[in-house]
């Protein structure tokens, strides 16, 4: 009975859902149905935010009657909540000159669940009817009036941006629900697949599937899926129809935030739209990166698995705004690192959540929030005026680090198997600390910044429609990129034989985009390498490397799968099978590891090695971490690559000081700030001396001799190639460089 039950409610949507969509409703009309997802114009930043602003958020605190305490500590930037019959602080922005962004412009309860309707998106395995549908024009409807609404009434004041809302998601942050199945998003889905796929037959073909039209197409959640895949081997793994779900379901987020962005415009075209709260690139949520950053005009988004750098990347040659929260630590050298590393990186504000600030207990202003008032000082003036002008760009060394929202995706199914059954209960917060291909990213970045070269993320769309322009880059890093399409391994193959230098550490090219593995990988024959799949991974008992079940535990004690698997230089051996061709040569045979192969003018690299471990402090600043930068780092000078600067801490090199460089017109500038993993209490790790630790001295040596001139106080450090400095680990140094 409950199974005909179900079977009628369906019916009945699906009735609806047609009716819904025959007639187009206005609020769908001008949305992107299809793919490929256009980019929204930036917008540039008004004249006023040229620089750093630390923006309060209104919570136990009131700009208007505590604004005597925020001229103490040097802050006049607030934000409004959703603004309509606010005209007291758009008023109070024009008297005191104050800066401030919209944050629920579109309200709280549409893209971001709350109350009942989270648990309809909470410990389901089952597909899920969204509360909500982004695809129901209702829903459409009722954002846009309140974007409407807000806009108007904030429009006049100093306004910064408007965030939609905090935290949006498809479901509940990034925790795992196959959402929507509502009779609109089925409807949207089916004429997706249909320009996607062009004819049934080859959907069946790629989903194994008997179906006799789109209109007979239902999605497969991943428990569906799950059931049918290996836990300790890819052979025969088709993910296809679970990961066409999820893009797709990337894809209708995107062209939703995009749609509001474009109203938004529509009622105040001088100011960027976008949202706050955003996740680390998931399958769950809407969390595609590529895609996000073509929906919307600014963003905040926590600094996880790399979202600053992919944004920074993305975003630089038309810069849109970034920011971070602030959440003060009440350690005064944890919370100034924080201010000066994300200025430094190109944040052009942060959004401080004012918790235990103003009026607690016997102060007007908590003690240590006063001892950040030479801070605020400092990041909010002339300092920053290099960094937040949108005419100043990021200048990384030609190397490229590849971002595949696909292998994002098989790689969490690969996590997920340890899971079984309970893998619904791998929330978000879980992920964010166990998600290998999200570690292994940010590893990638801090190997290369530990080395002294800064990168740009290229994205895998860009790539698959011909945007990227891959020639620019001398080394492409391709970090557990398992799903690849035709287009991109005939572009990464054409990069080689034009001479550049394209490194994998595993897995490479073994799914197709869809999630199907293939009898080969993509670029096998490229790398030069034979696979064995029945060997395994690393102890050849699993899959998944970093064990989310094993959350509680220690980062190092996680690796369920590293007991009794295979190390080269410390360094654990992923795929226990793979040999090197005859083309190709590798620096241990049993398994192969470093294989190295020329192809028409450039070179390939197969690591078959996983530095996942890096990300614990204690391997990153000893002989494990010594062994994984000597290999990366002979790469990269076989590539020609020499790093632009080098910084030693008390003669110590790699010490966690990154060199970030920044170009405006003809003019460069270094910025040198504390680079941490983990452990970011600590006062050494090591000889290396963390944020808390002591002022040290520094010597730079650049390649070629230049003019150095500390930025901050325009003292001049003279002429060469050799400088010694100051450097305190919880601020950041600026230098203006001139060759």
């Amino acid at each position: 009975m409950r199974a005909l039950a179900r079977a009628a409610r369906l019916s009945l949507l699906l009735f609806w859902g047609t009716a819904l969509l025959s007639g187009l409703p206005q609020a769908v009309a001008g949305m992107e149905r299809t793919g490929p997802l256009q980019e929204v114009p930036a917008i540039t930043a008004r004249p006023e935010w040229h620089r750093f602003n630390v923006l309060v958020w209104q919570f136990k605190t009131s700009v208007i009657e505590d604004i005597e305490l925020y001229r103490q500590l040097g802050l006049k930037g607030f934000h409004i909540d959703r603004g309509y019959g606010r005209d007291d602080l758009v008023q109070f922005s024009l008297k005191e000159k104050a800066p401030y962004y919209v944050d629920h412009a579109a309200d709280k309860g549409l893209l971001y669940l709350r109350g009942d309707d989270v648990a309809a998106v909470k410990g389901k395995r089952e597909l899920v009817v969204r509360p909500h549908s982004l695809a129901d024009p209702e829903t459409l409807r009722r954002l846009k009036e309140h974007l409407s609404r807000n806009i108007r009434a904030t429009k006049d004041g100093l306004v910064l941006a408007y965030a939609f809302d905090d935290e949006i998601s498809l479901g509940h942050f990034t925790t795992p629900c196959d959402v929507d199945i509502h009779p609109a998003s089925l409807t949207w889905f089916r004429g997706w697949l249909k320009q996607e796929y062009s004819d049934i037959g080859r959907l069946n073909e790629q989903w194994r599937t008997k179906l006799g039209s789109f209109e007979e197409v239902m999605p497969q959640g991943f428990e569906e899926v799950r059931k049918k895949v290996g836990k300790d081997r890819l052979s025969g793994w088709n993910l296809s129809p679970w990961i066409a779900f999820r893009h797709f379901m990337d894809f209708q987020f995107a062209s939703v935030l995009s749609d509001l962005t474009r109203h938004a415009n529509s009622l105040d075209a001088k100011t960027p739209a976008g949202f706050v709260g955003g996740q680390a690139p998931n399958p769950w949520g809407g969390y595609d990166y590529a895609m996000l950053a073509r929906a919307v005009q600014w963003m905040e988004a926590y600094d996880l698995h790399g979202t600053n750098e992919i944004l920074r990347s993305f975003w630089n040659q038309e810069r849109r705004p970034r920011m971070q929260t602030f959440f003060s630590t009440r350690n005064q050298k944890l919370d100034s690192w924080f201010l000066w590393y994300y200025m430094l990186h190109g944040n052009q504000a942060v959004i401080a959540w004012p918790e235990g600030w103003f009026r607690t207990g016997e102060h007007d202003i908590a003690p240590h929030i006063v001892d950040l008032k030479k801070t605020f000082d400092e990041i909010q003036g002339p300092v920053s005026e290099v960094i937040v002008d949108p005419k100043s760009k990021f200048e990384a060394d030609p190397i490229g680090i590849y971002y595949s929202h696909p292998s994002v995706q098989a790689g969490w199914a690969m996590d997920a198997i340890v899971h079984g059954k309970s893998w619904i209960n791998r929330k978000g917060s879980i992920d964010d600390e166990n998600q290998s291909m999200g570690i292994l990213r940010k590893v990638w970045c801090k190997t290369l910044e530990d080395l002294g070269f800064q990168y740009d993320f290229i994205s895998y769309l860009d790539v698959r429609e011909g945007k990227s322009v891959l020639s620019k880059y001398k080394v492409i890093v391709l970090p557990k990129t398992t799903c690849l399409s035709a287009a991109e391994a005939e572009a990464l193959r054409s990069f080689v034989e034009q001479g550049g230098t394209l490194v994998a550490d595993y897995l490479c090219g073994v799914f197709d985009e869809h999630g199907r593995v293939g009898k080969a990988g993509a670029l096998d024959d490229l790398f030069g390498v034979r696979r064995d799949d029945g060997a395994g991974y690393m102890n050849g008992k699993g899959l998944a490397e970093i064990d989310g079940e094993k959350y509680q535990s220690p980062f190092l004690e996680r690796f369920t799968h590293y007991d009794g698997a295979r190390r080269y230089k410390g360094i654990v051996v992923f795929e226990r099978g793979t040999r090197n061709d005859s083309t190709a040569s590798s620096s241990s045979d049993s398994p192969a590891v470093i294989i190295e192969k020329s192809a028409g003018k450039g070179k390939t690299f197969y690591l078959n090695l996983s530095p996942l471990e890096y990300w614990d402090p204690e391997r990153r600043f000893s002989d494990y971490g010594e062994s994984w930068r000597k290999i990366t780092e002979s790469i990269l000078m076989q590539a020609g690559l020499r790093p632009r600067a080098r910084v030693y801490e008390n003669g110590n090199s790699p010490n966690m000081i990154e060199c970030l460089f920044w170009k405006n017109g003809e003019k460069v500038y270094l910025g040198l700030v504390k680079n941490p993993t983990m452990g970011k209490e600590k006062t050494r790790i090591g000889k290396v001396q963390g944020i808390t630790g002591e002022e040290t001295e520094i010597r730079i040596e650049f390649q070629n001799e230049v003019e150095l001139v500390d930025w901050g106080t325009k003292r001049s450090l003279g002429k060469g190639r050799v400088f010694r400095d100051r450097f305190r680990p919880w601020e950041g140094n600026l230098y203006q460089v001139t060759s």
